[in-house]
């Protein structure tokens, strides 16, 4: 009587492995584009903080510069901030427009963009 062998063969091993590969390619994949957009949206999230914290800083000091600029250290990255007074409220004395945008060092598109409309100062 013949021994019949348990197992699997060299052919099914390969496929199995082929198989693996191809779906270990996707979790990397997968894996490599939350990482990235966890970075966008962490960056996102300190340039809105500092663009707010730029126009308290306005609201609070009175004076309404026709531009401004700075830098900021925050969440362990340098940041460049920049304000403009864009225009007078059209609906309304004594409003000014202001827009803050936030970059990170080095980067040439603003993260965070805020338009707020603040008293006109003295």
């Amino acid at each position: 009587m013949p021994i019949k062998s348990a197992g699997f063969t060299l052919l099914e091993v390969l496929i199995a492995l082929a198989l693996l590969a191809i779906l270990m390619l996707g979790l990397l994949k997968i894996a490599a584009y939350n990482t990235r957009n966890l970075w966008v949206l962490e960056n996102t999230f300190i340039a809105e903080q500092i663009a707010h914290n730029q126009m308290l800083q306005l609201r609070l000091s009175g004076s309404r510069p026709e531009s401004a600029e700075g830098r900021d250290d925050m969440g362990g990255r340098r940041w460049h901030w920049r304000a403009d007074r864009a225009a007078l409220h059209p609906l309304g004395q004594g409003l000014e427009r202001y827009r803050i945008n936030v970059f990170l060092e080095g980067d040439a598109s603003a993260y965070a963009s805020l338009i707020d409309y603040l008293p006109a100062g003295s």
